[in-house]
C-alpha cells in the first residue's frame, strides 16, 4: 500500500485534522457482488491506498470519532448481509481474545463479539483520550488491533459492493492516521522530556528509541498493505512511550496537561505546551528565532512548533506579517506587536522608528520630554533630545508654526475645494485641529446665499492668533461673481451671523481671514446676502381695516403665512388655514417662533432686519432630515445623524475585495472531475447520495465541531443552506457567543474609543466620520482601525470544540455604524452598531490539503458546488450584530 505522507501545514490543522470517508451511498445492500473471492480485500487495498496521510495535526480523537460512527454503518451491512468470517481471521480472533480473557468464544458467535467490541471501542474513545491528543494507556489502540482483525476478515471473505468497500477501507484509514498521530504525539513529548532529563536518561531514551522504531516498523507494515501488524506496531510503540515517562516520573493524566508550571519561562505553562506540541524545557520549540510566546500569541498567522509555517522558504522569523517594515524578530528584540503596524500607537509605524526616524517603538515619547514621538516628526525635532535646538527650553514648551490643510470632497457642494488653518502652538496641532465640512446643521447648511457647505475649525490646542485660507473653484460659482465672495460666522452667544475682515486674492482663488479664535465658518454670495437682508417688510401692518386675523389659530396672521415670512433660509410660506401645515405635531407658530426686529451691521453695513428666526420648518415634517418628526425632536434644525457608516472592511459582504462574488459563496460551479482533481477522495462523495451527504456533513459539525446550544445552531444553519434560499442568516445563540468571545471584546473596545476620542477632537461632528471609499487611503480614523485593530477571529481550541469554529472561525468583515447620536450643551452619546459578517459556504482552498480529509467538508463542498445540483443548496452570509452604547465629552 503506498501511503501518501505530507507535512503541508495549515496554520489551523489542529481543528481539521483529517477524517476519513463516510460513504454509505444508496444501493449498499444491493445483491449484486462480485464474481471473485477476496476481491473486496483486494479493493480495499487500492482504496486505501488512494487515502493521503496527512499527518500535521494532534487531534486523533476526531479521527476515531468517526470511525466509531462508520463501524456502526459497518454493522449494519454485515448484519443485513449475513457476512461471515473466515477460519483464519477467526482463529487469530480467539487467540487475540483469549490473551486478555476479553471474551469467551464459547459464550457468543462472532458477529455477537463484533458488536461488543466496537461498544468497548466507543466507550474507549470517550474515556481514553486526553486534550484529544494523546491516551491514557493504550487500551484503545489494542481494541483498535482487534478491530483491526475482524475488519480485514470480513474483507478477505466477502464481495461487498463498492460502497461497502469504501466504507470499509474508511474505517481502517482512520484507525491508522489516528494511531500514527497519537503516537507522534506522545513521542514527541517524551523526547522533549528525555531531552532535559539527567537521572534515568539513558533508560528513557532507551524507550523513546524504542518506541521510534516500532512506529516506522508500524509505517513499513501499512506500505506493505500489513494493517494487522501495523496496528500491532503502533500499540507497541505507544506502550514504550508510557514505560519512558514512568521512568522519567511523569504519567499522561487530567494534570499532565493542566500544570500550571513555566519550566522555560516563555510565560506558557508546561500543560499548555505538551498538549500544544511545544517544548516546555525551552522557550524556542521549533527553533525559528522567535520565542513560544510570541509565536502563540499569534498563532492564527505563525506556529510555534513550526520553523516556515507557511512554506514559503522564508524562516517565521524573517516574515513582516503586519507590514510594518520590521520582520518578526525585530519585532520580538524591540517588544512590539507582530500584528500591529504602530505598536507604541504614537502615529508612526514600528519600522520607520527604528530605520529612519531612530526613535523607540515601544514608547510613544523616546526622549520624554512631552511631546510624543509622532509629534516630534510633525514638528521636525529631535525625539532623542528633549531640547532638539538648545535654547533651554524644552520642545513640548516651544512654539512651532504649523499649518493644516483640508481637501474638501464634496461632490455636489464643490465651490470650496480646500481649507487651511495655520497657527503657532507647543503641540502637534495635526492631532488636535480638525477641519470638517458640516452639512448636520440646517441653521448653517441650508443658510440663504451660502457657497458649499459650513467649515467648522476646532482645535485643543492653545493659540494667539490662526490665518484661515478658503481655496475656491470659480467655475463652480454659478452665478455669484467672485468680487462678491465673504466669510461669515454664526456667534452662538449673540444668535446673529456676524462678516469678517476677509481678504480675497482672485489670482489665487482665496479667501483668507486671522482671528484670534476657530468657529463655523461659512463661504457666501455678499450681493445676494445684503438683498434679501435688506428688503424691508412690514410685520406691524394688519388686514382688513386693523383687524388682526388667524383663521386657524397657530399664532400667524394670515398675512404672514400667504405673504410669506422672511428667514435667514429664505422665505416661508404656511397654509393660513391649517394651524399645523406639515402634520408634524407643531402648530406653525410654534415652530416660526415670534416676530423679531432688530438693527445689526454687516460688511459694513447697517441693516434693520425684521422677520423670524424659527426654531423648525412649518412645511417641513422633519426640518433636519435625520429621521425624528420635529415635535420629538429636541434639536429640529440638527440632524442627529442615525445609521452613518464610519468603518467598512475591504470585504463587503458575499464579495472579495474587488468587488467580485467571493468563491465561497459560488455554487454549480464544479464538474466531477474538476472535484477528483482536487483530491482523488471526492470520488467517495460523487458516489453517495444527497441523503448521507447530509449526514456526513451533519456527523461532522455536531459530533467534532460543536457542543450543547452550539450543536442547535450548526444544525439550524446547514437547514438553511439546505433549504435553498441564499438568504442572511443571524442566529441570536451565535450572535451571543461571538460578543462574549475576547477577540470580539478586544476589537469593539478599540472602535469604540477611537470613535469617541476623534468625536472628543472634532466638536461632535458625527457627519465628518462617514465613511466614503475613495478617501479612506487619507482617513486616519479609517486608517487608526485598519492598522491597529485585530478583527474577530474565532479558532482557539474552545473555539474549535464549542462551535464558534465551524459556525463563523475568520469572520470575513464588518461594518460599524452610528445611530442614535445626540449632542447636548458638551455631551454628546450615541450607539455604536458592530455588524460582524461571514460566508456559511465553502472555496477551494478549505478542502485542499489536510481539511480534504474530512468527509463533512468534502460533502459540504460536493453539495455546494457541483454542478449535477444546479445550485440548489446555496451559501450564505451570517450576521453577528450587536448594538454598543458610548458617550463623552467635547472638549473645549
Amino acid at each position: 500500500m503506498k501511503n501518501k505522507v505530507n507535512s503541508f501545514l495549515l496554520c489551523s490543522v489542529i481543528v481539521f485534522g483529517g477524517i476519513g470517508q463516510t460513504v454509505v451511498a444508496k444501493g449498499i445492500d444491493d445483491a449484486d457482488q462480485g464474481q471473485q473471492k477476496n476481491f473486496s480485500e483486494e479493493n480495499v487495498k487500492q482504496w486505501l491506498s488512494e487515502y493521503e496521510f496527512y499527518e500535521d495535526t494532534r487531534d486523533g480523537l476526531i479521527y476515531d470519532k468517526v470511525a466509531v460512527n462508520e463501524l456502526k454503518k459497518f454493522l449494519t451491512v454485515i448484519k443485513d448481509k449475513n457476512a461471515k468470517l473466515d477460519s483464519n481471521a477467526l482463529d487469530n480472533l480467539i487467540v487475540e481474545f483469549e490473551k486478555t480473557g476479553d471474551f469467551k468464544q464459547e459464550d457468543m458467535n462472532e458477529l455477537e463479539m463484533f458488536e461488543q467490541l466496537i461498544n468497548q471501542y466507543e466507550q474507549a474513545v470517550q474515556t481514553e483520550y486526553l486534550k484529544d491528543v494523546v491516551l491514557k494507556s493504550d487500551q484503545l489502540l489494542k481494541i483498535k488491533h482487534k478491530l483491526t482483525i475482524y475488519l480485514w476478515g470480513y474483507a478477505s471473505n466477502n464481495d461487498f459492493n463498492q460502497q461497502t468497500e469504501v466504507l470499509l477501507s474508511d474505517i481502517l484509514f482512520n484507525f491508522y492516521l489516528s494511531d500514527k498521530i497519537i503516537n507522534k504525539n506522545a513521542i514527541g513529548i517524551l523526547k522533549d522530556i528525555a531531552d532535559q532529563s539527567d537521572e534515568d536518561g539513558n533508560k528513557i531514551k532507551a524507550h523513546l528509541n524504542n518506541a521510534i522504531k516500532m512506529t516506522e516498523k508500524a509505517n513499513g507494515f501499512l506500505e506493505k498493505d500489513l494493517g494487522i501488524p501495523a496496528s500491532k506496531s503502533y500499540q507497541n510503540a505507544y506502550k514504550q512511550v508510557l514505560f519512558g515517562l514512568e521512568k522519567a516520573g511523569y504519567t499522561f493524566n487530567t494534570e499532565f496537561f493542566e500544570s500550571t508550571s513555566d519550566t522555560d519561562g516563555d510565560t506558557i505553562t508546561d500543560g499548555i505546551e505538551f498538549q500544544e506540541g511545544m517544548n516546555p524545557f525551552i522557550m524556542d520549540s521549533d527553533g525559528d528565532g522567535l520565542k513560544d510566546n510570541i509565536e502563540y500569541e499569534n498563532k492564527s498567522s505563525i506556529s510555534p512548533t513550526k520553523y516556515d509555517t507557511d512554506l514559503n522558504l522564508i524562516s517565521d522569523a524573517d516574515e513582516d506579517i503586519d507590514g510594518d517594515g520590521l520582520n518578526n524578530k525585530d519585532e520580538q528584540d524591540y517588544q512590539t506587536s507582530l500584528i500591529k503596524k504602530d505598536s507604541d500607537q504614537d502615529g508612526l509605524t514600528d519600522g520607520f522608528e527604528v530605520q529612519q526616524f531612530d526613535s523607540l517603538p515601544y514608547a510613544d515619547d523616546t526622549d520624554g520630554d512631552g511631546l510624543s514621538d509622532g509629534d516630534e516628526f510633525a514638528l521636525k525635532t529631535d525625539p532623542n533630545d528633549a531640547d532638539s535646538d538648545n535654547d533651554e527650553i524644552t520642545d513640548s514648551q516651544e512654539l512651532h508654526e504649523q499649518s493644516i490643510r483640508k481637501s474638501l470632497n464634496q461632490p455636489d457642494q464643490s465651490a470650496i475645494t480646500s481649507v487651511e488653518v495655520s497657527f503657532s502652538a507647543t503641540d502637534n496641532i495635526h492631532k488636535t485641529t480638525r477641519v470638517t465640512t458640516n452639512k448636520g446643521n440646517i441653521k448653517k447648511a441650508n443658510l440663504y446665499g451660502l457657497i458649499g457647505s459650513p467649515v467648522r475649525i476646532i482645535t485643543q490646542s492653545e493659540f494667539d492668533k490662526a490665518s484661515i485660507t478658503f481655496t475656491y473653484d470659480e467655475a463652480q460659482l454659478g452665478d455669484t461673481l467672485e468680487d462678491d465672495l465673504a466669510l461669515i460666522w454664526y456667534n452662538e452667544d449673540e444668535e446673529m451671523f456676524e462678516s469678517l475682515d476677509a481678504v480675497l486674492d482672485t489670482s489665487k482663488n482665496t479667501l483668507s481671514i486671522e482671528t484670534a479664535q476657530l468657529s463655523e465658518y461659512m463661504m457666501v454670495d455678499k450681493k445676494k446676502w445684503l438683498e434679501f437682508w435688506s428688503k424691508e417688510t412690514n410685520y406691524s401692518r394688519t388686514l382688513d381695516g386693523g383687524e388682526e386675523i388667524d383663521s386657524d389659530g397657530d399664532g400667524l396672521y394670515d398675512f404672514y403665512e400667504i405673504g410669506g415670512m422672511k428667514t435667514p433660509y429664505g422665505i416661508i410660506h404656511s397654509d393660513p388655514d391649517m394651524k399645523d401645515t406639515d402634520g408634524d405635531g407643531l402648530t406653525d407658530g410654534q415652530e416660526m417662533g415670534p416676530v423679531r426686529s432688530f438693527t445689526f451691521e454687516i460688511f459694513g453695513i447697517t441693516i434693520h432686519f425684521e422677520g423670524f428666526f424659527p426654531t423648525s420648518f412649518p412645511d417641513q415634517k422633519d426640518s433636519d432630515g435625520d429621521g425624528i418628526l420635529d415635535n420629538e425632536d429636541a434639536r429640529p434644525l440638527y440632524s442627529d445623524l442615525s445609521d452613518l457608516i464610519i468603518f467598512q472592511s475591504d470585504r463587503p459582504e458575499g464579495h472579495d475585495e474587488n468587488g467580485n462574488v467571493a468563491n465561497d459563496m459560488k455554487t454549480d460551479d464544479y464538474t466531477g472531475d474538476e472535484m477528483t482533481d482536487i483530491s482523488w477522495m471526492f470520488h467517495f462523495q460523487l458516489l453517495g447520495s444527497t441523503d448521507f451527504l447530509f449526514k456526513d456533513f451533519e456527523f461532522m459539525s455536531t459530533s467534532l465541531f460543536s457542543k450543547g446550544e452550539m450543536e442547535d445552531v450548526i444544525l439550524d444553519m446547514i437547514d438553511h443552506f439546505e433549504d435553498g434560499s441564499g438568504t442572511d442568516y443571524s442566529n441570536q445563540t451565535l450572535t451571543d457567543k461571538a460578543f462574549e468571545h475576547e477577540t470580539t471584546k478586544d476589537y469593539v473596545e478599540f472602535v469604540k474609543n477611537a470613535l469617541v476620542d476623534e468625536l472628543k477632537k472634532n466638536g461632535g461632528n458625527l457627519a465628518a466620520l462617514q465613511f466614503d471609499e475613495s478617501t479612506k487611503a487619507t482617513n486616519e480614523f479609517y486608517q487608526n482601525i485598519q492598522d491597529n485593530a485585530s478583527y474577530p477571529t474565532f479558532s482557539s481550541w474552545d473555539d474549535r470544540l464549542g462551535g464558534l469554529t465551524i459556525t463563523v472561525n475568520d469572520t470575513w468583515g464588518n461594518t460599524i455604524s452610528v445611530k442614535e447620536f445626540s449632542v447636548e450643551n458638551n455631551h454628546f452619546e450615541g450607539v455604536m452598531h458592530v455588524r460582524l459578517y461571514d460566508h456559511f459556504g465553502l472555496d477551494q482552498p478549505d478542502v485542499e490539503k489536510v481539511y480534504v480529509n474530512l468527509a463533512g467538508f468534502r460533502a459540504w463542498f460536493v453539495l455546494q458546488h457541483h454542478e449535477d445540483y444546479d445550485g440548489k443548496y446555496k451559501p450564505f452570509v451570517t450576521l453577528m450584530e450587536m448594538d454598543i452604547p458610548f458617550e463623552g465629552e467635547l472638549s473645549n
